[in-house]
């Protein structure tokens, strides 16, 4: 179940091509061609609904008006095994890209077997774009999403259509750029802004910060003090790394399935061990914001967004064995 604009996407994939049938309150919404990738957009958003008349696929949606927890998770890579070890008790998950390979519908159906049957969000991810992803999120890479009392903008800088080397595609980060700029006005309204880009801001990962994308963001953030900006969720990169910087959180919400990158030390690159702490030295042009860093792990993760009275609970978990790595606190001003 896909949360778009002010309706409910229903996704679901099947081996052999069926008619798109959805009962919702006892009422049928159908197409009848025949496909293996079925999506039916309805406007309710709370129901009970069944799935080509499936008793055994019925599920209940409920998305609460206030939001409690919601999980973040990227790179999956069409790999759902790891998901499957998470807990249930979250509204929402918050996908940051390449939850598949190659944008396949099928790689899709796979990563998302873990998923509690939750409400997601996704931005597409340089993999993602390999594909017709548009056929699945069915929106702008760029766009807003209010769900219950936070702000989310979703960001695409990278190129498409390329798999390996993937490059900065600086047309697209000006346009990213000026999205932000055009549309922070529909978040005023927001007790929390979050912006969840596929590249990250700053990373100690293998493909770590690009300058020209870091830099405008941080004029972009730096030049909005007041815009309720909590935090900024990437992926890419296949290790967890966290930043904080005046009072704003840097994720990159490391790997949920996807091979992760090698702990091995370069004469440029900072990663010689399975953890880091606290600063880092620069090594190279892409070892931006290391002032500004808090921790590292090669491991598979996923980040816990918890809210409480002034303050967001930001933790840390092993998605193989749920253990807590760690957890942030921000106090909201």
């Amino acid at each position: 179940m896909i949360i778009n604009g002010n309706q409910t996407q229903i996704h679901w994939y099947t081996k052999q091509k069926q008619i798109s049938a959805v009962i919702l309150e006892d009422k049928t919404y159908q197409d009848d061609a025949k496909t293996n990738f079925h999506n039916i957009l309805v406007k309710e958003q709370k129901f009970q609904f069944k799935v080509n008349a499936i008793s055994d696929l019925s599920f209940n949606y409920f998305l609460p008006e206030t939001i409690q927890k919601f999980v973040v998770l990227s790179d999956v890579h069409n790999n759902g095994s790891y998901l499957e070890q998470m807990d249930s008790n979250y509204d929402f998950s918050l996908l940051c890209g390449d939850y598949s390979y190659g944008g396949k519908a099928h790689e899709f159906a796979k990563a998302f077997r873990g998923m509690h049957m939750k409400p997601v969000i996704m931005a597409v991810g340089n993999h993602d774009a390999l594909g017709d992803v548009n056929e699945l999120v069915r929106r702008e890479t760029n766009f807003y999403q209010k769900i219950g009392q936070n702000g989310l903008f979703f960001l695409y800088v990278l190129n498409q259509n390329i798999l390996h080397h993937c490059h900065l595609n600086k047309a697209r980060v000006d346009n990213a750029i000026k999205f932000l700029s055009d549309n922070m006005q529909l978040s005023e309204n927001d007790e929390n802004v979050f912006i969840v880009s596929h590249q990250a801001i700053y990373s100690t990962g293998e493909f770590g910060s690009i300058e020209y994308f870091t830099k405008k963001m941080e004029d972009f953030i730096d030049s909005h003090p007041t815009s309720k900006i909590r935090a900024i969720f990437s992926g890419h990169d296949h290790v967890f790394s966290s930043f904080k910087k005046n009072n704003v959180f840097y994720f990159v919400n490391g790997s949920g399935g996807g091979p992760l990158d090698s702990v091995f030390e370069w004469g440029d690159r900072a990663w010689n061990s399975e953890e880091m702490s606290g600063p880092l030295p620069v090594l190279n042009a892409n070892d931006m914001g290391y002032d500004y860093h808090l921790k590292s792990y090669q491991k598979y993760t996923r980040t816990e967004v918890s809210f409480e009275a002034q303050r967001i609970i930001y933790t840390i978990r092993d998605l193989c064995n749920n253990q807590m790595l760690d957890s942030f606190e921000q106090i909201l001003e």
